[in-house]
């Protein structure tokens, strides 16, 4: 059997592996992110990051005979509503996810933040259902019942005592989970239209002039002599991890699962992330850590799984 064929038996298999890889590369993005926003202004960190996905990602067009004339004249040959979806799908994933999330941290705990975003799968899966007319099953509603359960675990697990009642940060992080499902939603429309590496050139281009404003008015009190070798090497991961790996192969593990599986796979990410945290920043990984990743890994095997799900369907008589 050729690989070609190979492949083709198994894309389901290729997508749940390329969405897994996409949120471990999101839970990169977050460590960097922790460690170079202490030297750097967010909006400027911010725009490096498309900047360093732009440029990457063309250079791999480049590799892969892709030119930007030809990426531009697709662009032009998508309709006028397609135009407009793909930019603010980009300003979803980006700009609007970006301000609402850091703006809102700025009057609420972590602690609150995180519980808050925990509502991220049922969002996506919502509005598969209203807009991808994504069919929700049993099998479905009780794969994201557990991954939200594993999310909260992990989130409750973290505070110390005290929750956050500022309501206005409150507001601005659940705010941010809209664009987020948003995003996803608009890919595997938009995705059907361009393909992974177009659109993932384009997002990033959208989101680099978006942010360069904002960018270029923190330059005014920025040093950059004050800025070592090593934190430029960590720039470079921020901008690679979270504008070039991410967008990439969530896009292309979308053209192949339903969204509303794709739902499940974001839990990867704080798992990935308090993973990464214990490895690189020495932070504790509590019992309620291993609980919540573990109810996360079973909910992504319940949905994933027919074989699963039905002996679990047996047990509790469902």
């Amino acid at each position: 059997m050729s690989i070609k064929k190979i492949l083709l038996k198994h894309q389901l298999e290729i997508g749940y592996l390329e969405l897994t890889v996409a949120q471990c590369f999101v839970g990169v993005n977050v460590i960097s992110g922790k460690l170079l926003i202490h030297y750097f202004p967010i909006f400027l960190l911010l725009m490096m990051r498309f900047a360093i996905g732009w440029v990457g990602m063309v250079g791999i067009a480049y590799f892969n005979k892709l030119s930007l004339q030809r990426v531009y004249r697709n662009f032009l040959f998508l309709s006028s509503k397609d135009k407009w979806l793909l930019i603010f799908q980009a300003a979803c994933g980006g700009f609007l996810f970006n301000v609402f999330i850091l703006y809102g941290m700025k009057t609420t705990s972590a602690t609150a933040a995180g519980i808050i975003s925990s509502i991220t799968p049922i969002m996506i899966f919502g509005l598969s259902a209203i807009f991808l007319n994504e069919k929700i099953n049993l099998q479905k509603w009780l794969a994201i019942m557990v991954v939200i359960l594993g999310l909260l675990v992990l989130n409750l697990g973290k505070t110390s005592g005290t929750m956050s009642n500022a309501l206005l940060g409150n507001f601005l992080v659940f705010l941010a989970v809209i664009p987020e499902a948003l995003f996803t939603i608009l890919s595997k429309s938009v995705g059907k239209k361009i393909s992974a590496m177009e659109a993932v050139i384009l997002v990033n281009f959208f989101n680099l002039i978006l942010f360069m404003p904002f960018a270029i008015f923190s330059l005014r009190s920025f040093n950059f002599q004050a800025i070592h070798a090593k934190l430029w090497g960590q720039v470079l991961i921020y901008g690679i991890s979270g504008g070039i790996m991410f967008f990439l192969l969530w896009y292309r593990g979308l053209t192949k699962i339903s969204a509303n599986i794709a739902a499940l796979f974001t839990g990867i990410m704080p798992v990935s992330t308090a993973i990464l945290a214990f490895l690189f920043l020495g932070e504790a990984i509590h019992w309620s850590d291993l609980m919540g990743m573990t109810l996360v890994i079973i909910a992504i095997l319940i949905g994933c799984n027919k074989k699963i799900f039905n002996r679990l369907k047996k047990e509790l008589s469902l």
